[in-house]
Protein backbone atom coordinates (compact mmCIF):
# COMPACT_ATOMS: atom_id res chain seq x y z
CA UNK A 1 0.00 0.00 0.00
CA UNK A 2 1.29 3.59 -0.93
CA UNK A 3 -1.43 5.80 1.21
CA UNK A 4 -1.48 9.33 0.51
CA UNK A 5 -3.83 12.05 1.57
CA UNK A 6 -4.80 15.16 -0.65
CA UNK A 7 -7.91 17.83 -0.47
CA UNK A 8 -10.33 17.00 -2.73
CA UNK A 9 -10.72 18.04 -6.30
CA UNK A 10 -13.39 18.21 -8.82
CA UNK A 11 -11.99 14.79 -10.66
CA UNK A 12 -12.41 13.45 -8.03
CA UNK A 13 -16.09 13.74 -8.03
CA UNK A 14 -17.45 10.37 -9.21
CA UNK A 15 -15.22 8.49 -6.70
CA UNK A 16 -16.41 10.44 -4.20
CA UNK A 17 -20.57 9.73 -4.96
CA UNK A 18 -19.00 6.20 -5.03
CA UNK A 19 -17.97 6.34 -1.62
CA UNK A 20 -20.78 7.65 0.19
CA UNK A 21 -23.02 5.68 -1.72
CA UNK A 22 -21.09 3.21 -0.57
CA UNK A 23 -21.07 3.99 3.24
CA UNK A 24 -24.99 4.45 2.80
CA UNK A 25 -25.40 0.38 1.64
CA UNK A 26 -22.99 0.00 4.83
CA UNK A 27 -25.41 1.64 7.21
CA UNK A 28 -28.81 0.61 5.75
CA UNK A 29 -28.62 -3.01 6.72
CA UNK A 30 -27.60 -2.05 10.49
CA UNK A 31 -30.91 -0.25 10.72
CA UNK A 32 -32.51 -2.19 13.26
CA UNK A 33 -36.31 0.22 12.12
CA UNK A 34 -35.47 -0.15 8.93
CA UNK A 35 -36.02 2.89 7.85
CA UNK A 36 -32.91 3.97 6.31
CA UNK A 37 -32.65 3.86 2.01
CA UNK A 38 -30.69 4.95 -0.30
CA UNK A 39 -32.41 5.50 -3.55
CA UNK A 40 -30.57 5.61 -6.76
CA UNK A 41 -30.04 9.19 -7.60
CA UNK A 42 -29.38 9.93 -3.60
CA UNK A 43 -25.53 9.63 -4.14
CA UNK A 44 -25.65 12.62 -6.88
CA UNK A 45 -27.86 14.71 -4.58
CA UNK A 46 -26.49 14.48 -1.44
CA UNK A 47 -22.83 14.61 -3.10
CA UNK A 48 -24.00 18.38 -4.68
CA UNK A 49 -25.33 19.00 -1.09
CA UNK A 50 -22.14 18.00 0.86
CA UNK A 51 -20.25 20.07 -1.24
CA UNK A 52 -22.57 22.90 -1.24
CA UNK A 53 -22.40 22.72 2.77
CA UNK A 54 -18.22 22.56 2.68
CA UNK A 55 -17.92 25.51 0.50
CA UNK A 56 -20.53 27.43 2.66
CA UNK A 57 -19.00 26.56 6.09
CA UNK A 58 -15.61 27.19 5.60
CA UNK A 59 -15.04 23.11 5.54
CA UNK A 60 -12.90 20.63 3.24
CA UNK A 61 -12.83 17.43 2.03
CA UNK A 62 -10.13 14.98 2.25
CA UNK A 63 -9.62 11.72 0.19
CA UNK A 64 -7.56 8.75 0.71
CA UNK A 65 -5.64 7.34 -2.13
CA UNK A 66 -3.74 3.66 -3.24
CA UNK A 67 -1.40 5.23 -5.44
CA UNK A 68 -3.55 7.11 -7.51
CA UNK A 69 -7.18 5.28 -6.68
CA UNK A 70 -9.45 6.59 -4.37
CA UNK A 71 -9.99 4.45 -0.95
CA UNK A 72 -11.65 7.00 1.41
CA UNK A 73 -12.80 10.62 2.01
CA UNK A 74 -13.64 12.54 4.97
CA UNK A 75 -15.53 16.02 5.34
CA UNK A 76 -15.77 18.64 7.72
CA UNK A 77 -17.23 22.13 8.33
CA UNK A 78 -16.81 24.71 10.61
CA UNK A 79 -19.82 25.46 12.57
CA UNK A 80 -19.82 28.92 14.07
CA UNK A 81 -21.73 28.91 17.19
CA UNK A 82 -24.66 31.31 17.62
CA UNK A 83 -25.01 34.38 19.94
CA UNK A 84 -27.79 31.92 21.64
CA UNK A 85 -25.66 29.27 21.80
CA UNK A 86 -22.81 31.05 23.52
CA UNK A 87 -24.96 32.06 26.29
CA UNK A 88 -25.05 28.27 27.05
CA UNK A 89 -21.53 27.06 25.75
CA UNK A 90 -18.28 28.54 25.89
CA UNK A 91 -17.02 27.45 22.87
CA UNK A 92 -17.06 29.99 19.75
CA UNK A 93 -16.01 27.85 16.65
CA UNK A 94 -16.52 23.79 16.57
CA UNK A 95 -15.78 21.90 13.44
CA UNK A 96 -18.06 18.48 12.41
CA UNK A 97 -17.43 15.78 10.60
CA UNK A 98 -19.88 15.12 8.12
CA UNK A 99 -18.75 11.53 6.90
CA UNK A 100 -16.33 9.84 7.29
CA UNK A 101 -15.78 6.61 4.82
CA UNK A 102 -12.77 4.02 4.59
CA UNK A 103 -13.38 1.17 1.44
CA UNK A 104 -13.14 -2.16 3.23
CA UNK A 105 -10.08 -3.70 2.65
CA UNK A 106 -8.68 -0.63 3.81
CA UNK A 107 -10.25 -0.32 7.41
CA UNK A 108 -8.13 -1.03 10.19
CA UNK A 109 -4.54 0.04 8.33
CA UNK A 110 -4.84 3.48 9.57
CA UNK A 111 -6.52 5.06 6.55
CA UNK A 112 -8.90 6.50 8.77
CA UNK A 113 -7.23 7.58 11.58
CA UNK A 114 -4.72 9.62 8.61
CA UNK A 115 -8.00 11.20 7.68
CA UNK A 116 -9.35 12.52 11.28
CA UNK A 117 -5.72 13.50 11.52
CA UNK A 118 -6.10 15.76 8.35
CA UNK A 119 -9.16 17.03 9.45
CA UNK A 120 -8.63 17.89 13.00
CA UNK A 121 -5.38 19.92 11.44
CA UNK A 122 -7.64 21.74 8.83
CA UNK A 123 -10.06 22.48 11.82
CA UNK A 124 -7.40 23.85 14.03
CA UNK A 125 -6.36 25.81 11.45
CA UNK A 126 -9.54 27.78 11.51
CA UNK A 127 -9.48 28.15 15.28
CA UNK A 128 -11.98 25.41 16.22
CA UNK A 129 -11.98 24.28 19.98
CA UNK A 130 -13.92 21.14 19.65
CA UNK A 131 -14.76 18.36 16.95
CA UNK A 132 -18.27 17.10 16.79
CA UNK A 133 -19.17 13.99 14.97
CA UNK A 134 -22.67 11.73 14.45
CA UNK A 135 -22.17 7.95 14.90
CA UNK A 136 -25.41 5.55 13.93
CA UNK A 137 -26.31 3.89 16.77
CA UNK A 138 -25.97 0.25 15.48
CA UNK A 139 -22.36 1.21 13.98
CA UNK A 140 -20.19 0.22 16.93
CA UNK A 141 -16.92 -0.14 15.04
CA UNK A 142 -17.27 3.55 14.21
CA UNK A 143 -18.13 4.46 18.04
CA UNK A 144 -15.09 2.26 18.79
CA UNK A 145 -12.64 3.68 16.37
CA UNK A 146 -13.76 7.51 17.42
CA UNK A 147 -13.27 6.94 21.21
CA UNK A 148 -9.85 5.16 20.30
CA UNK A 149 -8.74 8.89 19.23
CA UNK A 150 -9.94 10.52 21.82
CA UNK A 151 -13.69 11.31 21.21
CA UNK A 152 -16.23 10.87 24.17
CA UNK A 153 -20.01 10.45 23.84
CA UNK A 154 -21.98 13.99 24.23
CA UNK A 155 -25.52 13.57 22.99
CA UNK A 156 -28.13 10.56 22.48
CA UNK A 157 -30.46 10.96 19.77
CA UNK A 158 -33.31 7.92 20.52
CA UNK A 159 -36.50 7.01 18.03
CA UNK A 160 -39.66 5.61 18.32
CA UNK A 161 -41.96 4.69 15.78
CA UNK A 162 -45.34 5.43 16.19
Amino acid sequence: MNISIRLYDQSDKDSLIHCLEELSDYLSPMDPITILRRLPRWGKKYTHWLLNAVKKQDGAIFVALDDHRVIGVIAVVVVKITKLDQLSITATKMGRVLELFVHEPYRRHGVGKLLINHAENHLHGKHCEFVRIEVFEPNTSAHNFYQSLGYTDRLRDMIKKI
